[in-house]
């Protein structure tokens, strides 16, 4: 598997939060923890950890999706593109985008929607 290498940027409490939240996708996760501080400004300061996960894509992106929603302050530079295919809805929801810009006619999109239902 290929390895994915992100940077965290954030105060350093939150980089531990960030590993969690991948190996908890199933990823394989190694950085180098910040040095704990007892003094507040430097504990509240912005680091840089640099992170390498190892497994799928979709579960890295998922992993960071997850942390980010916990922790929007922070940041986590890296992430690449998930390269899976679109679901379902993902793939309706495109198809009446298609037909709101005027790009496929009303049967056009009866057409590709009912394909698409019956994939499932």
């Amino acid at each position: 598997m290929e390895i994915t290498r992100l940077t965290y940027v954030g105060p350093p409490a939150h980089v531990s939060a960030l590993a969690e939240e991948l190996e908890n996708q199933g990823l394989t996760v190694r950085y180098r923890p910040p040095g704990e501080t007892r003094d507040l400004a430097t504990a509240l300061a912005a680091v840089s950890v640099l992170l390498a996960a190892t497994g799928p894509v979709s579960s890295i992106v998922s992993g960071v999706q997850r942390f980010l929603k916990r922790f929007p302050s922070t940041r986590v530079e890296g992430v690449p593109e998930d390269q899976s295919p679109p679901g379902i809805r993902e793939r309706l929801a495109h198809i009446d985008e298609l037909k709101a810009a005027g790009t496929i006619t009303a049967d056009e999109h009866a057409e590709q929607r009912a394909r698409i239902l019956r994939e499932l």
